[in-house]
């Protein structure tokens, strides 16, 4: 397919400047997609999962798991981009680590690209960054005017396929929004083309995604998204693979009635039960929890937690020892910190616990968990918004913390 010429896509958007008639056309159809994605979306699965699985380990904890670790590197060389941000990371089944962010010049610019890094089984040293999708690519791929990339997810399902679905907006901000799904049978280092999905009635805009799926036993990969135009709310994308690297089909369902509460992460628990943790956008500024004793089909109403929340980012995690851990921003306003806590008794309480980074008037944020088949913990986030940070840790020293600084980047 050839490209089409940028100055054809600055008169497309050219023509998008409306006059005030057109605009209210607009605000009312836009009002009407959002009441319909509200109400559509409770219905258009027809049954809940059986059940929710969880990733078994294929290896058992040494003796060195014993003794305390804590160690960290740098996911991206310095420099490499002007600003980066929004990290993802996922265990594979050979062992390695996979990672993606968004870089560029700024959040939002045009010369924003999602990029790749490896871990290798074994190695200490992450490889080096992949473009794996600009707007070009994207453009190119989904036969549509794309303004710029964003938000990035990548997990694997039960049949060797690694996905990634990505952010794209063709016109607006965020809240004008989509989602694609790639795949790959090669853990990564290949990729298929783009599939725009289509979640939501009429101008189906304002998708977004951030934190990792839950898997249940028929197949599906439940994915947590947001959708925020107008309004914000939670919900949950029900995809089925194929065998081809295809998806075979896909649903989307509203989480909550509740608006305000956004980038859902959902931590499976004992038999059908199931918590999320939601970042707070309204002045109560607190992760607000939720139950499901129906493998997420149904949910309790979302109550604001002991947690602060600056409206930022959290991730969560169900340790092989049963605990929950939790990365968050300890603070109602600003990220200047990144801290952990835990939880005993399924997300009802919290000790908190170290906090892994903090800085006057700086920005650590968007964390993403990950336990590997030794059982070591990964934590990916934004440093700075120059560069993507990677520590590793273990359950003991989750007991006994004790931080060792890595050296700050010039």
């Amino acid at each position: 397919m050839q490209s089409v010429p940028s100055s054809d896509f600055r008169h497309q958007a050219a023509l998008l400047r409306l006059c005030p008639r057109h605009r209210i056309t607009c605000i009312v159809a836009t009002l009407l997609t959002v009441f319909a994605t509200v109400h559509y979306a409770k219905f258009s699965i027809l049954a809940a999962p059986n059940s929710i699985t969880i990733t078994k380990r294929a290896g058992v904890p040494n003796v060195a798991d014993a003794v305390a670790s804590f160690t960290q590197s740098w996911v991206t060389p310095p420099g490499y981009t002007p600003s980066a941000h929004c990290s993802s990371i996922c265990a594979l089944p050979s062992g390695d680590l996979l990672a993606v962010w968004y870089g560029g010049t700024r959040e939002g610019a045009e010369d924003v690209s999602l990029f790749t890094a490896r871990l290798p089984a074994g190695s200490e040293q992450w490889s080096q960054p992949v473009k794996t999708v600009d707007r070009a690519l994207a453009q190119n791929e989904l036969e549509r005017m794309i303004k710029k990339v964003g938000n990035a997810v990548i997990f694997p399902d039960h049949t060797g396929g690694l996905w990634m679905v990505y952010v794209s907006v063709s016109m607006g901000g965020w809240s004008g929004s989509a989602l694609n799904i790639k795949s790959s049978r090669d853990e990564g280092r290949t990729w298929g083309e783009s599939q725009r999905l289509t979640l939501n009635p009429f101008l189906n805009l304002s998708s977004l995604v951030r934190n990792k799926p839950v898997y249940a036993s028929d197949g599906r990969i439940g994915l947590p998204v947001y959708y925020e135009m107008a309004t914000k709310f939670p919900q949950i994308l029900w995809l089925t693979p194929g065998q081809d690297g295809s998806v075979q089909d896909y649903r989307i369902r509203n989480l909550s009635t509740e608006t305000g509460l956004i980038q859902p992460t959902l931590v499976p628990l004992q038999g059908d039960r199931m918590l999320m943790l939601l970042r707070d956008g309204r002045s109560s500024r607190s992760i607000h929890t939720a139950y499901s004793d129906d493998n997420g089909w149904t949910w309790s109403q979302a109550l604001p937690s002991s947690l602060p929340n600056p409206d930022a980012a959290v991730d969560a995690l169900r340790l092989r020892d049963g605990r929950i851990l939790l990365v968050y921003n300890d603070a109602t306003n600003g990220r200047e910190n990144l801290r952990l806590a835990l939880s005993s008794d399924d997300g009802r309480t919290w000790s908190t616990g170290p906090v892994v980074e903090q800085g006057i008037n700086q920005e650590y944020s968007y964390p993403n968990l990950v336990e590997d088949q030794r059982g070591r913990i990964h934590l990916t986030y934004t440093w700075r918004r120059e560069s993507i940070k990677h520590v590793i840790f273990n359950l003991a020293w989750l007991d006994h913390p004790v931080l060792a600084q890595l050296p700050v980047r010039p």
